[in-house]
């Protein structure tokens, strides 16, 4: 099984190992993973930093704009070009940030609104429906 979105052919098998991903492989595929482990990692040793109230904020905010930067290069280089890497270029970033801005809940203070983050696991949810990269 391939770790990227498999896309849908148009035509005849074109004799791909792997059948396209349905909507519910393409939520797990576009979750960057890799980032996310990452992210959670320094995230956890960030909350027992028992950093100041008045850094926590801006602190926790520079760490998802580092792992974001980090999603969108890392999509770049790993993904082979083409409507596989378009598609994880658009769905990937919004997907890191679903799931990073309620991991940092705990240093987000009032800055984490959970409307905000059933939202945007929704809208991910949504994305990895309608978008399927076609060959």
């Amino acid at each position: 099984m391939s770790r990227w979105v498999v896309p849908q052919s148009e035509g005849l098998k074109s004799g791909a190992a792997d059948a396209p991903d349905g909507a519910l492989a393409r939520v797990v595929k576009f979750v960057p993973a890799e980032v996310v482990s990452a992210f959670t990692l320094l995230f956890s040793v960030l909350v027992t930093m028992n950093l100041p109230t008045q850094q926590q904020l801006p602190v926790t905010v520079g760490l998802i704009a580092l792992f974001l930067i980090v999603t969108i290069i890392y999509i770049a280089v790993k993904v082979p070009k083409g409507p596989v890497r378009t598609a994880h270029l658009i769905v990937s970033p919004i997907a890191f940030l679903a799931w990073a801005y309620p991991i940092s809940s705990a240093l987000l203070g009032s800055a984490f609104v959970g409307w905000v983050s059933f939202g945007a696991q929704a809208l991910v949810i949504a994305l990895s429906v309608f978008v399927a990269p076609k060959v």
